[in-house]
């Protein structure tokens, strides 16, 4: 049986915010932090710090759940997260809604929690899957920054499209 090594509480939490000592570079420290080297399996949680989102059935500050890991520093996956400029960013593993709030300047923080998987990507994931299971049927949907990365969610794509007159009138409803 995969567990969480920690028994709930995180092995490694931050805060980030644009324009702080605390900003998006923190994350690329991740890197080389000595608890995310080769071959460490982890999920995470980001959340907002500051506020709460409406989901359906509860209010709620997570906005993204994810899970990590890497035959080489586990750690360089979350600077992929936040794009390098608020438009511009072409990484797949880059989210487009953690991107824009971290650089519409909210305050997010990251707890990580090592797994004892020990490279079972299957076993990582299906913690990944419960944390979502439990997050809908707390809050009646998946965190708002869920789904927002790969190939269509490219910050600069994004920044670049343009949207017809149609298209904007559909989702202005």
């Amino acid at each position: 049986m995969i567990s969480i090594t920690s028994n709930g509480q995180p092995d490694i939490e931050l805060t980030i915010q644009k324009g702080s000592e605390s900003d998006r570079q923190v994350l690329l420290g991740l890197k080389n932090h000595e608890s995310l080297g080769d071959e460490v399996d982890a999920v995470y949680i980001y959340s907002i710090a500051e506020e709460l989102f409406a989901y359906p059935k509860e209010a709620g500050k997570i906005v993204y759940i994810g899970e990590a890991g890497r035959k080489k520093k586990t750690g360089t996956r979350f600077s992929q997260h936040i794009s390098t400029e608020k438009n511009v960013g072409g990484d797949t593993g880059t989210n487009y809604t953690l991107s824009h709030l971290y650089w519409s300047g909210k305050k997010l923080n990251l707890k990580i929690y090592l797994l004892d998987s020990k490279g079972n990507s299957k076993a990582r994931k299906s913690i990944e899957g419960q944390l979502l299971q439990a997050h809908m049927k707390k809050h009646g949907s998946h965190p708002i920054a869920q789904g927002a990365s790969g190939e269509s969610y490219l910050v600069s794509t994004l920044h670049n499209i343009e949207i017809s007159t149609v298209l904007d009138g559909l989702i202005n409803v």
